[in-house]
């Protein structure tokens, strides 16, 4: 297998419901990318929207979405947190990324707050001129060398956290500083720019998040580094989690599985049918169709 979506859904069922939006919100815009999904929940249909399922190998970890190859094979893994809504195929993510053996999309800081920590003193005990500053909702990486060397170095983190100099992510190690704190200690991974909007979170959003899967919209103004439009590939729910947009969409997705369900391919409506026998006698009377 050649390239991978992987993603991972553990605990709640609400995580479970969130995942099978990302399956579903991937099916409807035609994204043919082969899908894994690491789960402990039970009562989905899995296997519908996913090619491959997997139960946990371990315990949870800050970093299971970065394991997919303890489950499967595979040259590049597209990794994309359960909370996520695809509006656009992944293909040019990979193509982009192609031949980097880690890629985060961000920038790179010096200054200010970051997961509960002053930058300019986590740099000093760390010995650090910069760190990476992203978002982990979706992670890009290869099977090389270089990432399983990386990977280490994130599992060392996680394991000594405590003297990491960041806060602690509800109660458990962060993923972004796990990744940050290793790709500095071993000179592997990419920073992609924010401009690919490969992924955003909505972080800095200026007015309404305008997002629909019926009409496949995702768009919204921004001020991060700079204010702009943005029509982001992956919306990585995060805090919109906790609205009912996302909500909402989880819920068209369903409905249009359980249309797809109860309708035949090319299923027309009476009232269809009935508008077009209409339309088109009105059309001869115009005497433009005869």
């Amino acid at each position: 297998m050649k390239r991978l979506i992987f993603t991972v859904a553990r605990g709640k069922p609400r995580y479970g419901e969130m995942a099978m939006g990302l399956g579903r919100s991937l099916s409807l815009i035609g994204d043919e990318t082969p899908r894994a999904i690491v789960t402990d929940i039970k009562g989905f249909d899995w296997s519908r929207y996913f090619d491959y399922v997997f139960e946990p190998l371990a315990s949870r970890s800050a970093l299971d979405k970065l394991l997919a190859f303890d489950y499967l094979d595979a040259e590049a893994v597209y990794a994309i947190d359960c909370d996520c809504l695809a509006f656009k195929r992944v293909e040019p993510v990979f193509q982009h990324c192609l031949g980097l053996p880690f890629a985060v999309q961000g920038n790179w800081q010096t200054e200010g707050m970051w997961h509960g920590a002053a930058v300019p003193k986590v740099l000093e005990q760390h010995g650090l001129d910069r760190l990476p500053k992203f978002n982990g909702g979706a992670l890009y990486y290869e099977k090389t060398e270089a990432y399983f060397t990386l990977l280490e170095a994130m599992k060392d983190v996680e394991l000594n956290y405590g003297q990491s100099g960041f806060a602690d992510f509800r109660g458990n190690a962060s993923e972004e500083v796990c990744v940050a704190l290793a790709m500095m200690r071993t000179g592997f991974g990419s920073v992609v720019s924010d401009d690919t909007d490969f992924m955003n979170t909505g972080s800095g959003m200026i007015g309404k998040l305008h997002m629909d899967v019926r009409s496949n919209t995702c768009r919204f103004l921004s001020r991060k580094s700079k204010v702009r439009y943005v029509e982001p590939t992956i919306f990585h729910a995060s805090e919109y989690s906790n609205f009912t947009i996302y909500w909402r969409q989880l819920k068209f997705l369903k409905g249009l599985e359980a249309y797809e369900d109860k309708h035949r391919p090319g299923y027309r409506s009476r009232w269809f049918k009935l508008r077009r026998s209409i339309e088109r006698r009105y059309l001869k009377l115009m005497g433009i169709v005869r």
